[in-house]
């Protein structure tokens, strides 16, 4: 982790007026040195995510910064006191620069605090999933090398059961020292490339690992989405995302604060409440993985949001049908897909609503400050239209993981990160992401795209939802395996049949289950993992049945 330092790298983003950043969504980037490299960057910017704040707190300080799920609010200048005096607490514990403190909390106004205090503090932020199992805090509080373990009351036992040997509640330690009002000095002020907060990946290749979220990064990541969204002052956003997540900070909070507009913390699992909080907070910008959108489609109070006006969806691929379903329930929003990383700081591509009608299935072109490149298995960059692996570069870009240069070393080359996701280019320079590599499925050398399939199934009309891996085979390798999760009457011939219908003969699924939901983590994602994991402990006796009725769970396996 990058120690803090009083001058930020390069001097690029100073922090007074004359380098403030530039609201005009026109306005041209440059090319600035980034992770050893050449990097786009924007000129005018704040240096820091503390400046982003220090910013808001000098133009709206009356203006309200954040809702907690309670119904409490609280000012840009009341939110900033609070930083202050949190960051103060948890100096008075002694902590050294640098010092990583994990939190297992709710997504809730001490959440949000704690990232910010962290941050002031020179301290690095670990937020533990909470939907995770004691084993998996365990690891990361041992490889986080937490001096400091902080948690609500939900959370305490299981943090004890991780192996923390104390746990502080986290009111409690934000809140030790007198109450301060906000001040930031030059001589306070953390260096750009460092870590304020590490964000866990999810570990589908192996142990997670903590891609470190700098300043930097941060800011261009807040910045690029409100040149996108173009958020003002009376605009509020949902976040749903927990603040341990990635998207939160930079999609919901920093382009929030860049245009003085309202953050509305979410801390439910409903869809019907959501969509409630969406109605009565006006919500004006919404933002969700795409399987929580088609939950939300069935709650009917969706079609009366007016104030909602940008939705995006993220994490997964965004549909084609979830995205005229939307269209057609609300539709004065605009829609946006956004395709990106923890390791970019949330996005790299987005796709506009006119994006998503042009080019349907393409996430994009990448963002102002990144680059793509798609590439074959040797390295070498391959022309529009061909498969491979797609390269990021630019100022969104992680200076790396945390306890782990090896893999720093091998996902950053000369600046360009290694997204493991198969791509192709358009001629335009739009982004299709066909698959991730650990997704792909190899029968007999021919490579399949397991998305491609999902994409197929989806169009059926009972199918609601699908998920394809590759099942283990011992002739060919693998052989592509479907699970279904159907709206209407559906059999497993009648998935086979559709994917005959529009595609090869080998990528029609050899094994089909209709169940009644899919497995997901903790923000919506597909945990094809564990469908893998099913697989193995089925093994291949499993023999055909017959067509069940919507929803029963099913198994064909076609030897």
């Amino acid at each position: 982790m990058s120690p803090p330092h009083d001058q930020g790298q390069h001097g690029e983003g100073q922090h007074d007026d004359e380098h403030d950043l530039d609201d005009r969504p026109g306005d041209p980037v440059v090319v600035q040195t980034w992770l050893g490299a050449p990097a786009l960057s924007y000129a005018r910017r704040p240096a820091t995510v503390l400046d982003v704040l220090d910013r808001a707190v000098g133009r709206w300080p009356e203006r309200t910064c954040f809702v907690d799920g309670d119904g409490a609010a609280v000012t840009y200048e009341q939110f900033a006191a609070q930083v202050e005096t949190a960051a103060a607490s948890l100096l008075l514990r002694g902590l050294p620069p640098g010092a990583s403190v994990a939190v297992a909390s709710g997504n809730t106004l001490d959440l949000a605090t704690a990232v910010f205090a962290c941050a002031r503090a020179h301290l690095v932020l670990v937020g533990l999933n909470t939907r995770l199992a004691p084993a998996q805090w365990s690891y990361m509080l041992e490889h986080s090398r937490a001096a400091l373990v902080l948690g609500t009351e939900p959370h305490l036992a299981g943090l004890a059961a991780a192996g923390a040997s104390r746990v502080v509640p986290l009111g409690e330690a934000l809140r030790a020292a007198a109450p301060r009002a906000w001040s930031l000095t030059d001589a306070e002020r953390p260096a750009q490339d460092a870590t304020y907060a590490v964000v866990y990946t999810s570990g589908t290749t192996g142990r997670p690992k903590a891609s470190q979220v700098v300043h930097r990064a941060s800011v261009h990541s807040g910045m690029s989405y409100q040149r996108v969204l173009q958020l003002g002052p009376g605009d509020v956003t949902a976040v749903l995302f927990p603040m341990y997540y990635i998207s939160a900070m930079h999609a919901h909070v920093l382009p929030a604060m860049l245009a003085g507009a309202s953050c509305v913390l979410v801390d439910t699992a409903s869809p019907r409440d959501y969509v409630e909080l969406l109605a009565t907070r006006r919500v004006s910008w919404a933002y969700a993985v795409p399987s929580w959108w088609r939950l939300c489609l069935r709650v009917p109070e969706l079609a009366d949001l007016p104030a909602l006006t940008r939705i995006a969806a993220g994490g997964a691929p965004f549909p084609t049908d979830l995205v005229a379903a939307l269209r057609e329930r609300v539709p004065h929003a605009r829609l946006h897909d956004v395709y990106g990383l923890s390791e970019t700081h949330s996005p790299a591509c987005l796709a506009g609503d006119d994006d998503l009608r042009a080019r349907p299935g393409s996430v994009g072109r990448p963002l102002p400050c990144m680059e793509a490149e798609v590439r074959d298995e040797a390295g070498t960059a391959l022309p529009a239209g061909e498969p491979g692996e797609l390269f990021l570069r630019g100022s969104l870009v992680t200076t790396g993981y945390a306890f782990d240069p090896a893999a720093t070393s091998a996902a950053i080359v000369d600046g360009w990160f290694a997204t493991g996701d198969i791509a192709r280019l358009g001629a335009e320079g739009s982004v299709t992401i066909l698959d991730r590599s650990k997704d792909m499925i190899n029968h007999g050398g021919t490579k399949i795209f397991s998305a491609e399939v999902e994409a197929l199934l989806r169009t059926h009309p009972s199918v609601e939802d699908v998920a394809v891996v590759g099942a283990p085979d011992d002739l060919a390798g693998e052989v592509v395996a479907a699970f279904v999760v159907a709206s209407g009457p559906l059999s497993v011939a009648d998935v086979r049949s559709w994917v005959r219908s529009g595609l090869a003969d080998y990528a029609v699924p050899r094994r089909v289950e209709l169940v009644e939901n899919l497995p997901r983590g903790a923000v919506g994602k597909v945990d094809k993992t564990a469908l893998r994991a099913r697989l193995v402990r089925s093994g291949s006796s499993v023999r055909s049945r017959p067509a069940p009725a919507p929803h029963s769970y099913a198994v064909d396996r076609d030897d």
